[in-house]
């Protein structure tokens, strides 16, 4: 969770669980540690002496400390969000850029926050997912306090003697947590006093059952992708527990939206039926065309960027990767799949990479006429579905290859060229 010379953004508020992860952390030898303070704007003067108070400590003890004042409100307002989605939104992209690409973001969940978080799924309506808590690790962030309780945090600052601050919002019964906290929680106990640790051991077998079941749709998919879509034959033969996974991801792929259990039904259907379309929540239209499975954003996603070896996002979270083959495979180019190999020599710094455009015309390798892409594309039998996502590499106006279909005759590979390999590589949602 934290190597040797990590770099580690600690989020603190003031609160008992964030001082105890900055203590805890601050005692680790061997790492870099920077404490972020978020002042939401949202509690008057109690919030500035949160601020006040982290400021003091973190000088106290010597921790760098950066703090971002954010006008939460106004900008829920705006982007038409709940105050505390928002919120949330605003920490995380402020912890995200001090971390950058290298570094770590602690945060002070503990194991009640993960309870308190499987009873609110409960309550709400949830798949297996919702039922794992909140884990350790997920990419970057990292949870060091979630195997402890609150009890057990507040324990600890008393053991220190670490003081904190206590935000006046935590007894308000305005927040479904906090009615979780303040009184669903209490009863569990007087059933159990041990009812935390016996739904943290509960959500850890569901986690190792559900990370399981989506390895098996991730090693589907991998299976089923071609034309940015899935082949739907393949997607069939898979239970249903694995198709709902399956299908969840491809859409994840998409756009950062969850869908309901009903439209999640609708989506799994619309898989066995093999035929249809469906719209869901966050702008995606789901249809089958030509035997694949599209997710499909609503508005057209149109974008063009620099292309700069050795890779490049594109413009729907994708990642164009480059890389020179070695030169004992360079004679064996007819035997490797030649769609994905190009003559590097050819590529310079006015390169970019696209999306298709009208008017777009291309003289494949191997076919020796130019042709427009709508009639290529029709050729090729690629679904209407797939061709405004395909990723097309560009050079001072000529086309020189396509995902999915390969080089241009200018840009092919030959035994004595510098060929490299080019892929567009998708990300787990």
């Amino acid at each position: 969770m934290i190597p040797e010379g990590a770099y580690v953004v600690a989020g603190v508020s003031g609160g008992a669980d964030s001082m105890a992860l900055l203590h805890f952390l601050s005692r680790i030898e061997g790492i870099r540690l920077l404490a972020a303070h978020v002042n939401h704007g949202l509690r008057g003067a109690e919030a500035d002496r949160d601020e006040g108070f982290v400021r003091d400590w973190c000088a106290a003890h010597g921790i760098a400390l950066e703090i971002l004042h954010a006008d939460v409100a106004r900008l829920a307002r705006e982007q038409k969000q709940g105050i505390e989605e928002c919120g949330r939104a605003v920490r995380y992209r402020f912890f995200e850029d001090l971390a950058g690409t290298d570094g770590r973001i602690a945060t002070a969940h503990t194991l009640s926050d993960s309870v308190e978080t499987v009873i609110y799924h409960l309550a709400t309506g949830t798949a297996a997912a919702g039922l794992c808590g909140i884990p350790p690790v997920r990419g970057n962030i990292i949870r060091p306090l979630i195997g402890i309780t609150r009890r057990e945090v507040e324990e600890y600052c008393e053991y220190y003697s670490i003081p904190f601050q206590t935000d006046s919002t935590n007894f308000s019964r305005e927040y479904a947590r906090n009615r979780i906290r303040l009184d669903i929680v209490p009863v569990l106990r007087e059933l159990n006093p041990a009812a935390e640790q016996a739904i943290g051991r509960m959500t850890e077998a569901v986690s190792q059952d559900n990370a399981y079941l989506d390895g098996l749709a991730l090693e589907a998919l991998e299976q089923a992708s071609r034309w940015n879509g899935y082949a739907v034959d393949r997607l069939r033969e898979l239970a249903d527990p694995v198709l709902a996974r399956a299908v969840r991801e491809i859409v994840g792929r998409t756009e950062r939206v969850r869908l309901s259990a009903e439209q999640l039904l609708g989506a799994v259907r619309l898989v066995r039926e093999g035929q249809g379309a469906l719209s869901v929540a966050g702008g995606v239209n789901l249809r089958v065309e030509n035997g694949y499975f599209f997710a499909v954003p609503a508005r057209k996603n149109e974008w063009i960027f620099p292309f700069i070896p050795p890779q490049t996002l594109t413009g729907d979270g994708r990642t164009v990767i480059i890389r020179m083959l070695p030169r004992e495979d360079r004679g064996k180019i007819h035997n490797l799949l030649s769609q994905n190999v190009i003559d590097y020599a050819i590529i310079s710094d006015t390169a970019v990479i696209r999306t298709r455009r009208p008017g777009d015309s291309f003289r494949p390798a191997g076919r020796g006429v130019t042709k427009s892409l709508k009639k290529l594309f029709n050729e090729m039998g690629i679904p209407p579905s797939a061709r405004d996502s395909l990723v097309i590499l560009e050079q001072e106006g000529e086309i020189l290859w396509i995902e999915g279909i390969g080089p241009s005759e200018r840009a092919a590979a030959g035994p004595e060229s510098n060929a490299a390999w080019i892929e567009v590589r998708k990300h787990p949602s």
